[in-house]
């Protein structure tokens, strides 16, 4: 018994299947890395309460420092003469090949959003750490989203 197999348009799959996938995987992590700087410039309502300190040490000191500066001992956000307006300082950049970091311009930033020595002020404030923002993103189904929908495009 014979068995004929006949395919069309194998050359166009084969042509699909030799797509430049270094620029799917780019467009993957960049969409990736905007989702997750959406998440870090997103800023806080306000304060409420008294802020509580690490130790009596910083809070001198930064009483101190706005004093010798001569402002308002109140930090107000984005308008402040010492803010670096970190919501706004959050970008996307290359990393390699084909992948994306995630970075803020604010020399702050670490004290303010890295989950390994963020001040627990700004954690009482409402600041999302960058592990919580990565976790966010991935919890949402985005990640999953975006990649099927590269593929796809990539594969027309």
């Amino acid at each position: 018994m014979n068995v004929t197999v006949r395919i069309e348009g194998l050359g166009r799959v084969l042509a699909k299947l030799n797509t430049d996938w270094g620029s799917v995987l780019t467009n993957i992590t960049w969409s990736i890395g905007e989702l997750i700087r959406n998440e870090m410039a997103r800023y806080p309502g306000p304060r409420s309460g008294p802020v509580r300190w690490t130790s009596e040490r910083q809070r001198r000191f930064y009483h101190a420092m706005r004093r010798e500066k001569g402002l308002s001992l109140v930090y107000t956000r984005r308008t402040d003469p010492m803010s670096q307006d970190l919501g706004a300082g959050w970008t996307v950049d290359r990393y390699g090949a084909h992948g994306a970091v995630v970075a803020a311009h604010a020399s702050y930033a670490p004290y303010v959003q890295s989950h390994t020595v963020q001040q627990r002020f700004h954690a009482d404030t409402g600041w999302v750490t960058d592990k919580q923002a990565v976790e966010r993103v991935e919890r949402s189904g985005d990640v999953q989203r975006i990649g099927e929908a590269a593929i796809r495009r990539a594969l027309r």
